[in-house]
């Protein structure tokens, strides 16, 4: 892993490798997410954004918006190796600056919550869900 220079982002899916972004999902805990659905979720984004030291996959996110209001921020996920560098920071700034909107939800764990309070997010106590596991993954 080098330290001198600073990781690159990408905001656009062209020339992504999809398996390493799943590999990320996996050593990040961002378990359920396998198969061609994430490159169907990021293409079918607002927002993405990768993060890469030198050509390694080491970051991700991606947004869905309308650009007026409302933004919510998905797939968050840094490697663990690169954690604590501030590249969770990068990312988050770059993709909240596509966002000229006045509310943007995001759902974290608790482990992650310090980190999303520095950025300014703040609880959001009556947002609800809808959970319908069987559409998590392709059908075989």
């Amino acid at each position: 892993m080098r330290h001198a220079e600073p990781v690159r982002l990408k905001r656009d899916c062209e020339g992504i490798d999809w398996l390493a972004l799943i590999d990320l999902f996996k050593l990040s805990d961002l378990g359920g997410r396998k198969g061609d659905k994430v490159r169907r979720s990021f293409g079918n984004s607002d927002v993405v954004c990768f993060a890469f030291d030198g050509p390694k996959l080491v970051g991700s996110a991606r947004a869905l918006s309308d650009f007026e209001y409302h933004a919510t921020i998905y797939d968050v996920a840094v490697h663990a190796a690169y954690q604590r560098r501030g590249i969770g920071t990068q990312i988050m700034d770059e993709v909240l600056s596509a966002l000229p909107v006045w509310r943007v939800l995001l759902v974290a764990d608790d482990d992650v919550r310090a980190f999303y309070c520095r950025l300014g997010f703040e609880s959001f106590g009556n947002a609800f869900a809808r959970i319908d596991r069987l559409k998590l993954y392709d059908a075989t």
